[in-house]
C-alpha cells in the first residue's frame, strides 16, 4: 500500500475534512444501490426460472404429438424462425437495459398436403421461441447489472478501505502536527519572553 503523503496545514485538515464528510455520505447510497442491484438481479433470476418452468410444461403437454414430429418428414424450422426480437432500451436499478417487447416472425405458408399437426407445432414453436428469447434478454440485463455491480462493489471497498480510513489518519495526524506546532510555538514565546525579561535585568 503506497505511503500517503500529507501536508500539515490548516488547509490540508480542512480538504481532508471534507473528503472525510462526503465519503460518510456516499458510502450508505453505495450501499443501497448494492442491495438494489442484487434484489434485482435475484428478481431477474426468478423470472428465467419461472419461464424455463413454462418452457417444459409446453414440452409436457405437446408429449404426445412431439413423437409423431420427430418420425416425420416435416421439418417446423421451414414454416417458422425468429426475424428479430423487439426490445427496449429501459432503466433498471440505474442501469441502462434492454427490456424484452416481442418476437417478428417470418412464417412460410403451409401445403395443404402438410400434416394437420402442424399447425399446432407452429403455434408451440413460436411460443417456445418467444419464451427462449425473453430469457435471452433477461440473462443480458443481469450481466449489465452484474458489471454494476462490480463497479460499486469496489467504491464502496475504496471508501471503506481507502478514503474514509485515510482521510480519518490524516485528520488526526494533521491535528497532533498542528497541536504540537502551537505548543512549541508558545513555549518558544516563553523561552524569548524570559530571556527578554532576564535582559532587562542586567
Amino acid at each position: 500500500m503506497a505511503v500517503v503523503k500529507i501536508k500539515y496545514t490548516k488547509t490540508e485538515r480542512a480538504r481532508q475534512n471534507k473528503i472525510l464528510k462526503v465519503s460518510l455520505r456516499m458510502l450508505p447510497l453505495f450501499e443501497a444501490m448494492e442491495k438494489s442491484l442484487m434484489a434485482t438481479v435475484n428478481s431477474i433470476a426468478e423470472k428465467i426460472e419461472q419461464i424455463h418452468a413454462a418452457i417444459e410444461k409446453n414440452e409436457a403437454q405437446a408429449e404426445d404429438w412431439l413423437a409423431v414430429m420427430s418420425d416425420s418428414w416435416v421439418d417446423i424450422n421451414q414454416f417458422i424462425w425468429v426475424n428479430k426480437v423487439i426490445t427496449k432500451a429501459v432503466d433498471i436499478a440505474g442501469v441502462r437495459v434492454q427490456q424484452f417487447e416481442g418476437v417478428d416472425f417470418k412464417r412460410m405458408p403451409i401445403a395443404e398436403n402438410t400434416p394437420l399437426w402442424v399447425d399446432d407445432a407452429i403455434e408451440l414453436m413460436q411460443e417456445q421461441l418467444q419464451l427462449l428469447a425473453e430469457i435471452g434478454c433477461l440473462k443480458e440485463q443481469i450481466e449489465c447489472l452484474e458489471e454494476e455491480l462490480l463497479e460499486v462493489r469496489a467504491r464502496i471497498k475504496l471508501f471503506e478501505n481507502r478514503r474514509i480510513p485515510n482521510a480519518k489518519m490524516a485528520i488526526r495526524k494533521i491535528g497532533q502536527k498542528l497541536q504540537d506546532d502551537e505548543r512549541l510555538t508558545i513555549a518558544t514565546a516563553k523561552v524569548v519572553k524570559t530571556k527578554k525579561m532576564e535582559e532587562a535585568l542586567l
